[in-house]
Protein backbone atom coordinates (compact mmCIF):
# COMPACT_ATOMS: atom_id res chain seq x y z
CA UNK A 1 0.00 0.00 0.00
CA UNK A 2 2.93 2.34 0.63
CA UNK A 3 3.94 2.02 -3.02
CA UNK A 4 0.45 3.36 -3.84
CA UNK A 5 1.15 6.28 -1.45
CA UNK A 6 -1.60 5.03 0.86
CA UNK A 7 -0.11 3.35 3.94
CA UNK A 8 -2.30 1.04 5.99
CA UNK A 9 -3.69 2.58 9.17
CA UNK A 10 -1.45 1.58 12.06
CA UNK A 11 1.56 0.75 9.83
CA UNK A 12 4.31 2.12 12.03
CA UNK A 13 7.01 0.42 9.97
CA UNK A 14 6.56 1.51 6.37
CA UNK A 15 4.31 4.57 6.59
CA UNK A 16 7.36 6.81 7.11
CA UNK A 17 8.21 6.25 3.42
CA UNK A 18 5.29 8.43 2.34
CA UNK A 19 6.04 12.14 2.50
CA UNK A 20 3.80 15.12 1.82
CA UNK A 21 4.75 18.54 0.45
CA UNK A 22 2.09 21.15 -0.32
CA UNK A 23 -0.59 18.47 -0.11
CA UNK A 24 1.12 16.17 -2.63
CA UNK A 25 2.22 12.73 -1.50
CA UNK A 26 5.46 11.17 -2.67
CA UNK A 27 7.52 8.07 -1.93
CA UNK A 28 10.79 8.44 -0.04
CA UNK A 29 13.64 6.00 -0.75
CA UNK A 30 13.73 3.05 1.66
CA UNK A 31 17.40 3.61 2.47
CA UNK A 32 16.73 7.17 3.68
CA UNK A 33 13.80 6.40 6.01
CA UNK A 34 13.69 4.72 9.38
CA UNK A 35 10.58 3.08 10.85
CA UNK A 36 8.66 5.49 13.06
CA UNK A 37 5.21 5.88 14.50
CA UNK A 38 2.59 6.74 11.91
CA UNK A 39 1.52 10.39 11.93
CA UNK A 40 -2.13 11.05 11.06
CA UNK A 41 -3.58 14.36 9.96
CA UNK A 42 -5.83 16.35 12.27
CA UNK A 43 -9.04 15.60 10.35
CA UNK A 44 -8.52 11.86 10.63
CA UNK A 45 -7.61 12.12 14.30
CA UNK A 46 -10.89 13.98 14.94
CA UNK A 47 -12.95 11.38 13.06
CA UNK A 48 -11.31 8.57 15.01
CA UNK A 49 -11.63 10.50 18.31
CA UNK A 50 -7.91 10.02 19.00
CA UNK A 51 -5.07 12.14 20.29
CA UNK A 52 -1.72 11.95 18.47
CA UNK A 53 -0.31 9.84 21.32
CA UNK A 54 -3.21 7.41 21.03
CA UNK A 55 -2.74 7.23 17.25
CA UNK A 56 0.88 6.25 17.83
CA UNK A 57 -0.42 3.12 19.58
CA UNK A 58 -2.89 2.10 16.86
CA UNK A 59 -2.57 -1.54 15.84
CA UNK A 60 -2.18 -2.47 12.19
CA UNK A 61 -5.53 -2.32 10.36
CA UNK A 62 -4.86 -5.12 7.88
CA UNK A 63 -7.19 -8.10 8.06
CA UNK A 64 -7.65 -11.31 6.10
CA UNK A 65 -11.37 -12.00 6.44
CA UNK A 66 -11.67 -15.10 4.27
CA UNK A 67 -9.21 -17.73 3.10
CA UNK A 68 -10.04 -20.58 0.73
CA UNK A 69 -7.66 -23.53 0.77
CA UNK A 70 -7.93 -25.99 -2.12
CA UNK A 71 -8.53 -29.64 -1.34
CA UNK A 72 -5.75 -32.15 -1.80
CA UNK A 73 -7.60 -33.74 -4.74
CA UNK A 74 -9.28 -32.05 -7.69
CA UNK A 75 -12.78 -33.08 -6.54
CA UNK A 76 -12.31 -32.00 -2.94
CA UNK A 77 -14.34 -29.06 -1.71
CA UNK A 78 -12.13 -26.12 -0.74
CA UNK A 79 -11.77 -25.42 2.95
CA UNK A 80 -13.07 -21.97 3.90
CA UNK A 81 -11.60 -20.18 6.89
CA UNK A 82 -13.32 -17.04 8.20
CA UNK A 83 -11.96 -14.57 10.73
CA UNK A 84 -14.15 -11.88 12.33
CA UNK A 85 -12.85 -8.35 12.59
CA UNK A 86 -11.08 -7.47 15.83
CA UNK A 87 -13.07 -5.01 17.98
CA UNK A 88 -10.60 -2.14 17.37
CA UNK A 89 -11.02 -2.56 13.61
CA UNK A 90 -14.84 -2.53 13.87
CA UNK A 91 -14.67 0.64 15.98
CA UNK A 92 -12.48 2.36 13.40
CA UNK A 93 -14.89 1.46 10.60
CA UNK A 94 -17.79 2.82 12.65
CA UNK A 95 -15.95 6.11 13.36
CA UNK A 96 -15.27 6.52 9.64
CA UNK A 97 -18.88 5.72 8.68
CA UNK A 98 -17.86 2.55 6.81
CA UNK A 99 -19.61 -0.82 6.79
CA UNK A 100 -18.65 -4.34 5.82
CA UNK A 101 -20.55 -5.84 2.94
Amino acid sequence: MVLQLCPVLGDHTYSARVGTVLGQRFLLPAESTKPQRQVLDEALLRRLHLTPSQAAQLPLHLHLHRLLLPGTRARDTPIELLAPLPPYFSRTLQCLGLRLQ
